[in-house]
């Protein structure tokens, strides 16, 4: 298994989070990071994206050493060259197509690409990628991956979308044949304190690992 793909399996749940501001950016990373988190992804999602996540990068070797800062919301074959090139130790997408995949190929970039239907889960399949969002999650429901994972051996899947922060819900999707969960606002929403946010997630993964 790639290590970076035993490190999700192994954390559970993957914060995952935009801000315009690096600041608070950079606070909301120390947060997860001083409640155990070590796999964050960083989202595509406005104008301050690609240079916040450069910045946050540049100080990840000192500030958090363990930490695996990863981007999402990657839409196409550019975003993700930009990227990579940014040194993302990852890169989520919530669109699956050979562009992206060529393109993670040539980057050496680890793409867990985002899926919903059969077929968008056999495109990564055949094309050796063996960790697949599924996107929008509650969309399709928590038994939906117990039933299509017998079809693919080998295959890892992430629901994110709609997938709440509490440990029922959470663990719900783990018993239903995730491997980890993706948490935006339900976890890190625009009201709570950073210091709300570092005990609810080390609660969270104190009770995903008791």
């Amino acid at each position: 298994m790639n290590p970076i793909v035993q490190k999700i399996k192994d954390q559970k749940i993957i914060p995952l989070f935009y801000n315009d501001s690096f600041d608070v950016s950079k606070s909301i990373v120390k947060a997860l990071y001083e409640a155990g988190i070590r796999i964050i992804e960083y989202t595509n999602r406005g104008e301050k994206a690609l240079d916040n996540f450069t910045r946050l990068k540049e100080i990840t070797s000192t500030e958090f050493p363990e930490l695996m800062l990863g981007i999402g919301t990657v839409k196409n074959a550019s975003e993700l060259k930009l990227y990579a090139d940014a040194k993302a130790d990852f890169i989520i997408t919530p669109v699956i197509n050979q562009e992206l995949i060529d393109c993670s190929k040539i980057e050496n970039i680890l793409l867990i690409p985002g899926t919903l239907t059969p077929s968008e889960v056999n495109l990564a399949y055949q094309n050796d990628l063996r960790l697949v969002k599924i996107f929008p999650a509650d969309a399709v429901g928590k038994n939906y991956i117990k039933s299509i994972k017998p079809v693919f051996p080998g295959m890892e899947f992430m629901p994110t979308g709609g997938v709440t922060a509490e440990l029922e819900d959470i663990n719900e999707w783990l018993n239903g044949g995730a491997i980890a969960v993706g948490q935006g606002s339900a976890l890190i929403k625009n009201d709570i304190s950073l210091e709300e946010l570092q005990t609810k997630v080390q609660e969270l993964l104190n009770l995903l690992n008791s």
